[in-house]
């Protein structure tokens, strides 16, 4: 999932913020209490709702009536719009089901208004399993609170064992080793029941002797009863056809009545539905009238995507300017760490008239580059201006499309209704209902209504008799059965309580064996962990080979210099402590995803990343995130502004008169 746009309307001190993101890193910074932790929530609680634990009251801008979150996305090459709206109800803060719902490529999915089936919707999309908090797979694959990164670190093994088992998931193992604690005691019981019905066996034999006079008492009874219901049926079953006969009259009659009011009904919806949609069609004009004027005012542009692509190709050509920079430093350090002396390559003599040449000539290469970077710089700025009136301008052409197809599509319903209505007053015309004759099939209905219930209720009473009669026969036959089962089944008592204590046995077995198995997993999983911890620390240290690492069985990771001498994470520089924790809490993430069967995540999010960082590790953190490869987006919420080396993108959130606004620096 890649992150494209969120805009807040009425959301906590963001009156109306709208942010543009994209692959790469985007930095937030700004002050204390300044709204960027909001721009979080806000993605957190528009991908999951109430289920992210957020309350509503802690969403809507104070004072306000209504709110929206609006969040764009790219899901497998797809583009979705997740829209939650929210609004006062009383002394409440509800969501707004009428303002909630899903787009894909600007259309509308079809999904009931209910959260739970937006929420379940939003699932299938991010492919996330039914069986798992998506909030809690979420902050494990994608997002890291305040202080999360180093805390994995410093935690004691308890706290660290914990945590990862709960990433594994391995507490259900525990739960069913709880849930076989009921099969043994329902075993253990059953056996006892067993043992103690073997004493039953000397009532029963009498018990079936009464059993059988009942049956055949009951059986009489039934015969001579089966006799008076025959009489009865017939009684009933005649007046029961005339009185449908007569009721297929009066339907008749009373269809053609019910049809003019349904006429007249619809005649009345149409009237309606026609003037509503006139003053519609009106209201499009309007609106398209002012989309043209406003097109008017920007005048021609040029085309949105061709401004992006040339921005590209500066951005890339003012960093390969850096790149080239930084090449030419690292080589000139080289010979200067060499003296005077002998070159170890080339074997010639290296002069300090040579350095001082060198030096010389280092310093107007970067006088000279730096002054194209300064001009590529200027060239990206101007681009921007033109880059927001395309937008403007291309959006605008959206609208007035859209306006105009609506437009166009209620005219064509009015055309439609009209001519309906013409088809329904013809119609009406056609119909008549004699209301005499009505009148008059509807008393001799009543008073055959009234023979037919007096033969039902005499049918029903015999029937009635019946089936008390039928019940307790069957009761009796049943009881027959079960206690004549029952003597048989006594005999066999013996052997089967004996296999219901060898199934107790072996079901105790195995409950020790699933207890058995959660080290299994963490086993297995350890060995997958060392693995994609090491890729990780690799990735992140790009350049450097120092230390190599790996994780204790406790989960503990730890480092190892190039003599192969242990070297505790504590002892590291505060660089290479960082790349440690980030490499720790990625290779987590991506375990995660895979215990989940869902796809590595594509972002990261890192809210205050460098809670608990000195000023070294804090200096550290741009370039090791810079190495990150396999994730594609980042986001990082921060007040540190060391953190800005790092970006693609900076944003800056400030707060002014109470107000949240969002500002894209250059």
């Amino acid at each position: 999932m890649i992150l494209k746009q969120i805009r807040l309307e009425n959301i906590r001190s963001h009156p109306a913020s709208e942010i543009d993101l994209s692959r790469g890193i985007s930095v937030f910074t700004g002050r204390t209490g300044c709204g960027k932790s909001t721009v979080l929530m806000a993605i957190e609680y528009a991908l999951f709702g109430s289920e992210c634990g957020i309350p509503m009251n802690a969403i809507l801008r104070r004072s306000s009536q209504s709110g929206k979150i609006v969040l764009e996305f790219e899901e497998k090459g797809k583009d979705y719009t997740i829209i939650r709206g929210l609004k006062r109800s009383g002394k409440n803060i509800v969501g707004d089901a009428t303002s909630t719902k899903i787009l894909h490529n600007g259309s509308e999915l079809s999904v009931l208004e209910r959260a739970t089936d937006i929420n379940q919707k939003i699932l299938e999309i991010i492919d996330y399993p039914v069986d798992i908090k998506p909030k809690d797979l979420f902050e494990t694959t994608s997002y890291t609170r305040q202080d999360e990164i180093r805390a994995l670190l410093e935690m004691t093994a308890e706290k660290r064992q914990e945590h990862i088992d709960k990433i594994l998931q391995l507490s259900k193992y525990k739960d069913t080793w709880d849930n076989m604690k009921d099969v043994v005691s329902f075993f253990t019981s059953e056996i006892a029941e067993k043992k103690g019905r073997l004493e039953q066996l000397r009532n029963l034999q009498a018990e079936i002797l009464k059993l059988e006079k009942k049956i055949i008492e009951t059986e009489t009874g039934l015969k001579n009863n089966d006799m008076g219901k025959a009489l009865a049926r017939h009684g009933y079953e005649s007046a029961s056809a005339q009185t449908a006969e007569l009721e297929n009259e009066i339907k008749g009659l009373l269809e053609k009545r019910r049809k003019i009011d349904q006429l007249n009904g619809v005649i009345a919806n149409l009237s309606g539905d026609i003037k509503a949609h006139t003053i519609i069609i009106a209201a499009f004009g309007e609106k398209i009238s002012e989309l043209k004027s406003e097109l008017s005012k920007i005048g021609s542009v040029e085309k949105f995507d061709a401004l992006q692509m040339k921005q590209v190709s500066i951005l890339k050509e003012i960093e390969l300017k850096h790149k080239e920079i930084e090449k030419t430093r690292k080589e000139f350090e080289n010979i200067l760490k060499l003296g005077a002396g002998k070159c170890p390559v080339c074997m010639q003599k290296v002069t300090s008239e040579h350095i001082s040449s060198m030096n010389s000539e280092f310093g107007r290469m970067t006088k000279k580059v730096d002054a194209e970077i300064k001009v590529l710089e200027a060239e990206q700025q101007k681009l921007e201006p033109e880059m927001r009136k395309s937008k403007l301008h291309e959006n605008l052409g959206e609208d007035l499309e859209k306006n105009t197809d609506k437009r166009d599509e209620k005219i064509a319903v009015v055309s439609q209704k009209e001519s309906e209505l013409k088809q329904k007053q013809h119609e009406l015309k056609t119909i008549d209902v004699d209301e005499a004759k009505l009148n008059k099939k509807e008393k001799e209905l009543g008073e055959l209504k009234s023979k037919e219930r007096e033969w039902f209720s005499k049918l029903r009473a015999i029937e009635t008799t019946s089936q008390n009669l039928a019940e307790q026969l069957e009761y009796f036959r049943n009881e027959f059965s079960e206690k004549k089962a029952l003597i048989d089944a006594l005999e066999k008592e013996k052997s089967s309580a004996q296999k219901l204590e060898n199934a107790l046995e072996t079901i105790m077995r195995l409950r020790e064996d699933i207890r058995n198995i959660r080290e299994v997993i963490r086993r297995n999983f350890l060995e997958d962990f060392r693995q994609e911890f090491q890729r990780k620390f690799e990735e992140i240290r790009r350049y450097e080979e120092e230390y190599s690492v790996d994780i204790k069985q406790d989960y503990e990771p730890i480092a190892y210099a190039l003599n192969g001498e242990e070297v505790p994470i504590t002892n590291l520089s505060g660089g290479e402590k960082t790349s440690v924790a980030l490499a720790y809490r990625l290779s987590l993430a991506d375990l995660a995803a895979q215990m989940s069967s869902i796809n590595p995540s594509e972002i990261l999010i890192l809210d205050e990343p460098t809670t608990g960082f000195d000023q070294e590790d804090i200096k550290s953190l741009p370039p090791a995130l810079r190495n990150i490869r396999t994730i594609p987006q980042i986001i990082i919420v921060t007040h540190e502004e060391e953190l800005k080396n790092a970006a693609d993108y900076k944003y800056e959130i400030v707060k002014e008169s109470g107000e949240s606004k969002v500002r894209l620096l250059s």
